[in-house]
């Protein structure tokens, strides 16, 4: 499975043209990213941004190479890419 018609694809765009190794982004940056509002779960549960889960959301930066390490408390998640840890 892939991002390709994925609603989540503008964020695997956004990352993959991005040229960073890290990019912190705050949900609403997220958000504006995408073009719509993330759901509740993304801001509840770190199980949401775990890139091993066979979620569509996970394949967006997980097909750019990234890592999702997010901060729910301050709403904000930093991408990570796999070879920088």
């Amino acid at each position: 499975m892939g991002t390709r018609n994925s609603k989540y694809e503008p964020l695997h765009k956004f990352l993959k043209l991005n040229g960073s190794n890290r990019i912190v982004m705050t949900f609403l940056e997220v958000e504006d990213v995408l073009g719509f509002t993330l759901p509740v779960s993304a801001s509840r549960y770190m199980a949401w941004w775990d890139g091993a889960s066979q979620h569509t959301q996970a394949y967006s930066w997980t097909e750019a190479g990234f890592k999702a390490k997010p901060n729910l408390s301050e709403k904000k998640v930093e991408f990570v890419k796999y070879q920088e840890e």
